[in-house]
């Protein structure tokens, strides 16, 4: 995979600012927002990278957010190797209290949208989903143990059953790492059985990493799917045509 592969869709040119650690990506209404925040994946620990949140596949999402209604940004939660559940959560939950508490970002409307590897650490939140979060998002997601992440503690799957009618928006992939594809349809199951409301998106010919990977007609509605889900979800007032 090329170092900084290009994201499936155009990246619209939105205002950003520096809050604390984070860039935020604005929206145009200068009403308070509904906020995504973007939980990277793994690996991305290569010698030279720069810090996930620079990436082209999350500036992406981030600015199509921003262009829906939402003030978006990424979590730079665990920049030299695997997820660790304690640094990595540690991170989440101050990336999370300094984008609700921001001026621009309606914080009782937040969705967390969690990408590869790092879809164990939403399990502390479909457990006991918080009252301030109106969606989980879930692209090509690790739901267990596999090669990329070995789960500590509550895996996916128990705590979906926590979940209750939490939106979930869940992207999966039909050339997923293998691996990674078996730890998925126990989650897709459990949170049906909890009575999620689950939107899942399907992309057959897709690869992990299908949204800098795969730059097909397929990738682009997929892509655009999940983020009208989200956006939908969190109550965005979508400015994009």
């Amino acid at each position: 995979m090329p170092a900084d592969p290009p994201f499936v869709l155009p990246v619209p040119d939105v205002t950003r600012a520096l809050h604390d650690s984070l860039e935020l990506y604005l929206p145009s209404t200068a009403d308070p927002a509904p906020a995504v925040l973007l939980v990277h994946g793994v690996p991305y620990s290569a010698e030279g990278r720069s810090l996930p949140s620079a990436w082209q596949i999350y500036q992406g999402y981030a600015s199509q957010l921003a262009d829906r209604g939402c003030v978006a940004t990424t979590v730079d939660h665990s920049p030299d190797g695997l997820p660790d559940d304690d640094r990595s959560n540690a991170a989440l939950a101050a990336a999370i209290d300094s984008l609700r508490t921001h001026p621009r970002v309606d914080g009782d409307r937040v969705a967390l949208w969690f990408f590869s590897g790092a879809g164990p650490l939403a399990s502390a939140f479909l457990r006991r989903p918080p009252s301030w979060l109106r969606c989980v998002a879930l692209t090509y997601p690790v739901l267990g143990d596999s090669e990329l992440v070995t789960v500590r503690g509550v895996h996916p799957v128990e705590a979906v059953k926590g979940a209750g009618a939490l939106p979930l928006v869940i992207t999966v992939v039909g050339r997923e790492l293998p691996d990674v594809a078996p730890t998925q349809p126990p989650f897709v199951e459990a949170a049906r059985a909890a009575g999620a409301e689950l939107t899942l998106i399907e992309v057959p010919e897709g690869r992990h990493g299908f949204d800098v990977l795969d730059h097909t007609e397929e990738s682009r509605q997929a892509v655009v799917a999940a983020l009208s889900a989200v956006t939908i979800s969190v109550g965005a007032e979508t400015a994009h045509g």
